[in-house]
């Protein structure tokens, strides 16, 4: 809370939000989340990174942290939101807000993830894991997402479910941008691949897709992380994680220009 000149109290605003999801499993939402959360916290953004995949996520196996609670743990009063927060390093924390053993409902988990705001206004920088799940995606943007990236890989499968993630959030929340990311393939691949979504985009919806970029196939990166040496040792030399520092710094400098100028770049 802070004073505004009058004298009268004032919420912080939120920090952007950013929602990384998919329309199906195995293309990596997790691997780009916890990159972009680490790379940006390594150049001194402030970062809350929050697994909300409908079932424990992998981040904190990704970032060499143990997650105990969930969001579950919320129900009934029994722990406080900010018990929730695992530090991962100086700038970066944690918040594992999938399920764990107590059941929990769509809706509730909706609920109980908005509870979650009031801590991402303590951050610069909130990244939502909402892995391959509509309802994930939908808590994600009704506690303050106002962006997507939408991973893929080079398959006609996941091309035909990322197609469906974009025409499913334009037709509930049509104000969302959606960005593409093409995970694990080469620049030129990844052009092929969003002009086939940006085209269908164009046609059946009317709609601009955006490219956020690239991240290529990284071997040494899945190599270092699967032996739980952690993301800080894998991004050293890493080119995925320098893919996903610059995807991160322009996310942040698009974050803070000034509302016309993001107007004009929104799809």
């Amino acid at each position: 809370m802070t004073r505004t000149p009058d004298g009268l109290s004032s919420v912080p605003p939120l920090p952007p939000v950013v929602a990384v999801g998919a329309g199906k499993g195995g293309v990596g939402t997790s691997t780009v989340a916890a990159l972009l959360a680490c790379t940006a916290a390594a150049d001194g953004t402030r970062v809350l990174l929050v697994d909300a995949a409908q079932h424990f996520g992998g981040l904190g196996s990704i970032l060499g942290v143990e997650s105990p609670l969930s969001l579950a743990d919320l129900k009934g009063g029994a722990r406080h939101v900010q018990e929730l927060v695992i530090p991962v390093s100086a700038h970066l924390s944690l918040i594992n807000a999938g399920h764990s053993g107590t059941t929990t409902t769509a809706t509730e988990h909706q609920l109980l993830l908005r509870r979650l705001q009031d801590l991402f206004r303590a951050y610069e920088l909130v990244i939502v894991d909402a892995g391959a799940s509509a309802a994930s995606l939908r808590s994600a943007i009704r506690c303050g997402a106002t962006r997507v990236l939408a991973i893929t890989v080079h398959d006609r499968i996941s091309l035909t479910a990322t197609y469906a993630v974009i025409k499913l959030l334009h037709a509930e929340t049509p104000e969302i941008r959606v960005d593409v990311v093409a995970n694990r393939i080469d620049a030129e691949a990844a052009d092929r691949l969003h002009e086939y979504l940006h085209a269908a985009s164009v046609r059946f919806l009317s709609r601009t897709v955006p490219f956020a970029g690239t991240v290529p196939d990284d071997p040494g990166f899945s190599k270092v992380v699967a032996a739980g040496l952690g993301t800080d040792e894998a991004a050293l030399g890493s080119p995925a994680a320098q893919a996903v520092r610059t995807m991160g710094a322009q996310l942040l400098a698009e974050a803070a220009s000034p509302p016309f100028l993001r107007l004009l770049r929104k799809g």
